[in-house]
């Protein structure tokens, strides 16, 4: 029988106890655990106070978070000088980990016109520190799986939220639209992505350094994509003069990237940008309908906005455009409100 939230809550302040004083009674300290704002993952994190300072107990259950795969790109980004939690025990069976707490200010709360400069210069230093880790580890980021993820843009945002019917000719248009994607995904040169580097996985430690989070889905991919993440971000968007800018400076000294020409590396950026954000209609769309979660609901609008955006910026994209226009815009905002309307009973 899987155990109840607070049935593994009890036993992961059992196992932290015996992680941090085995053998001794347990003190007030480590019985006391408060916790802290979650992810769109099944992973549950809680503030320990210890003598020293604090930690995070994190609760990952073991059938649906790979610990192994934390544990592993934590120590691959940590050689590289990657501020990431660092792992202070771990049990593989139950999904429990004790782990470095970098604190609760994330780069979003603090990013505004006169900040972003900075902060972005930061964290594309950070992409280039993780794109020099050995990539031998890692899964690719294969065909199947960039198309596996485009799918979910189908089922759970075209079908499932908006309720659209996929017809022959529009099942044709998506297929010609993934293929085109895809191709362009795997033409650019390779290395290791964060895969989800953007302003709620990056925090903002003491000093004004930051530290990264949420690394575990890792793969040796494309490497403008933890670049685009970042950039055209989910959670804030900046003029596209000012995103412009803040590329010509990540490839002006990016081995694989500086001598191509800035047409393509602009277009690999904006595609690659466009794959990710069709499946981030779908993962916040299946975070309500499968896992409950309506927190996400208000970021779709401002995705898909992006999509709109790249897709009337290339002649080879512009039937789907038009097809958003036509068929998906006119639903979107009606949808978007019916189903916030149903969470809030």
């Amino acid at each position: 029988m899987t155990p109840s939230a607070h049935e593994r809550l009890q036993q992961l302040k059992q196992w932290a106890h015996k992680a941090l004083a085995p053998g001794q009674e347990l003190p007030v300290w480590a019985a006391q655990m408060s916790p802290v704002g979650g992810d769109a993952g099944f992973r549950n994190y809680y503030r320990l106070q210890v003598p020293e300072g604090s930690l995070l107990a994190v609760d990952a259950p073991p059938e649906t978070e790979d610990s192994r795969a934390f544990v592993s790109i934590a120590g691959l980004l940590k050689a590289q000088g990657i501020c990431v939690p660092g792992v202070h025990s771990v049990d593989y069976q139950s999904g429990f980990m004790l782990v470095d707490d970098l604190g609760d200010t994330l780069l979003l709360e603090v990013l505004n016109d006169n900040s972003a400069d900075e902060f972005y210069r930061k964290a594309l230093d950070i992409i280039l520190q993780i794109q020099k880790c050995e990539p031998d580890t890692l899964p690719p980021y294969s065909r199947e799986l960039l198309s596996t993820e485009l799918e979910l843009y189908s089922r759970w945002f075209l079908q499932e939220l908006l309720r659209l019917d996929i017809d022959t000719p529009s099942r044709k248009q998506l297929d010609t639209l993934f293929a085109l994607l895809t191709d362009s995904a795997l033409k650019q040169p390779k290395g290791v992505v964060h895969r989800d580097f953007h302003s709620r996985n990056l925090m903002v430690l003491s000093e004004g350094n930051l530290g990264v989070i949420d690394f575990q889905g890792a793969l040796h991919g494309p490497v403008l994509y933890d670049a685009v993440s970042l950039l055209k971000d989910c959670y804030i968007r900046w003029p596209r003069h000012k995103v412009e800018s803040w590329l010509r400076v990540f490839i002006k000294t990016h081995p694989q990237l500086k001598d191509v020409n800035f047409d393509t590396r602009l277009k690999w950026f904006d595609w690659i940008g466009l794959q990710r954000h069709l499946k981030c209609l779908g993962i916040f769309s299946r975070l309500w309908f499968r896992d409950k979660k309506p927190q996400y609901l208000p970021e779709i609008p401002f995705t898909f906005a992006y999509v709109v955006d790249v897709c009337e910026r290339y002649e080879e994209l512009a039937f789907h455009a038009q097809w958003l226009k036509q068929s998906v815009a006119p639903v979107l905002d009606d949808c978007i409100a019916a189903t916030q309307k149903e969470t809030a009973q």
